[in-house]
């Protein structure tokens, strides 16, 4: 899920695009001002700044992802540094994984990255990356008819 809260927004609009799409856009530039703010201090999460940070992220962050996955807990929170030529899979085993999980990327001012739709649907080759994540090749995407769809923050 990209982190951007459309006054249209719509939960079932929201479930639809992850179940189609396995993603969908907030649309929530407010978000990318906090984090290139957060980025500013040198990522202090483990500080009442870095406590506050996540406390104050949308309420239809929040809302949303418990819709979808009922109660839950911050698991884990990683910075992500920018990683071109290389994608990475953050789930494996397609449509028998199920939804166990769900991402949240809170992308800062300025940030690109390009989004597979349908990929969670497929259980694509992978291979263990350099930053311990998986990581599938552009052409097996394609090969299953998914497109990369490129968004700018």
């Amino acid at each position: 899920m990209a982190s951007m809260a459309s006054m249209a927004f719509s939960l079932e609009a929201a479930k639809e695009g992850l179940d189609k799409d396995g993603f969908f856009d907030l649309e929530d530039s407010t978000t990318g001002d906090d984090v290139w703010e957060m980025e500013r201090r040198r990522f202090p999460y483990v500080s009442e700044y870095g406590l506050d940070f996540v406390g104050n992220v949308s309420s239809t962050i929040w809302t949303t992802v418990e819709a979808i996955l009922g109660q839950c807990t911050l698991a884990h929170w990683l910075r992500y540094k920018a990683y071109p030529g290389h994608v990475v899979c953050f789930r494996s085993g397609g449509p028998k994984a199920g939804r166990r999980a769900l991402l949240v990327h809170l992308w800062a001012k300025g940030s690109r990255v390009e989004y597979y739709g349908g990929s969670h649907l497929h259980d694509l080759p992978k291979q263990k990356g350099a930053r311990l994540l998986w990581e599938t090749q552009p052409s097996a995407l394609g090969e299953v008819g998914c497109v990369a769809t490129p968004k700018s923050f």
